[in-house]
């Protein structure tokens, strides 16, 4: 693939093609759903930021962002950053996120922040193993009714995650010099949250939860791909859904911080998704600091 750039757009054409990206990405029925163009024009133009990922003159991706502040802090809330289906699993999207660091760090920033549905055990990994985000909100529906093809019949249940751009953490996440998880040591210092067992291959369902967790070191086991169960019922994805949101707002809580995910493939080649949960002082985690250590 020719080389991907990453520019901020200028013309009302370009960010047209930001919504045709949007209606692409999510799979939307029409435009509804998108950010208008004329919006982002005023996003860009007040401090926000707008970034394209252009590849051969044709947008293929995009991130876009808002000014924010929570408590007296100022922070980049990271709205959406969407890739055309046909080029995800390319890069694209850690090009822009790599874009919008630089650009928040250029601005005086150390923290952006956004959302995304803790059960995209894909989006998952990309956020915390690739980028180094931890977590410490959780909201329950926090969109509503979504109708674009991902959420469609979903509860829009969220992860408020938060990357702190300058720590040592993102730093060596980014790099990709952060060390991997270690399963084995975390098994036998950590409590298992969910118990799970498999309905057909690749698809699992939730038959316990232990919300009693006496170790500081919880492992929570996700969809090893939510899509797949959805396809399969929608009522087990919610199922899924209920089921973890009473895990989530208890140890989150309790001051559990999420810090990574774990993905695990078996022979059959199905996954099974797990995150770490570590009630630690959020500077530990920052500086770097391993649970499994």
């Amino acid at each position: 693939m020719s080389e991907i750039l990453i520019k901020h757009p200028k013309k009302s054409e370009e960010y047209r093609a930001i919504m045709d990206v949007m209606k692409d990405a999510w799979g939307m029925e029409d435009y509804t759903e998108a950010v208008p163009a004329h919006f982002m024009v005023s996003i860009a133009d007040n401090g926000g930021l707008v970034l394209a990922a252009y590849l051969n003159e044709e947008i293929i991706g995009f991130a876009l962002g808002i000014a924010a502040r929570d408590d007296g802090k100022i922070y980049h809330y990271s709205h959406m950053v969407g890739v055309k289906r046909k080029y995800q699993d390319k890069g694209v999207g850690f090009k822009l996120k790599l874009a919008q660091r630089e650009w928040a760090i250029k601005n005086n920033l150390d923290l952006i922040m956004w959302t995304f549905d803790p059960l995209q055990g894909r989006n998952a990994y990309f956020n915390f193993a690739k980028l180094g985000v931890i977590c410490r909100k959780f909201y329950e529906n926090y969109y509503g009714e979504m109708r674009d093809e991902l959420n469609r019949g979903m509860i829009s249940d969220r992860f408020k995650v938060e990357w702190w751009i300058k720590s040592s953490r993102v730093i060596k996440k980014i790099k990709g010099d952060f060390p991997k998880p270690d399963f084995q040591k975390l098994l036998e210092r950590s409590e298992i949250i969910v118990e799970s067992k498999e309905i057909k291959p690749g698809i699992r369902k939730i038959i316990g939860l232990n919300l009693e967790c006496k170790k500081d070191i919880a492992l929570i086991e996700i969809p090893g791909d939510i899509n797949e169960v959805k396809k399969y019922s929608l009522e087990l994805a919610n199922d899924w859904r209920l089921k973890l949101r009473k895990v989530f707002e208890k140890y989150l809580s309790e001051k559990y911080i999420v810090t990574d995910l774990i993905s695990l493939k078996n022979e059959e080649g199905f996954r099974r998704n797990y995150y770490i949960l570590w009630r630690k002082d959020l500077n530990i985690i920052l500086k770097g600091g391993l649970p499994w250590q």
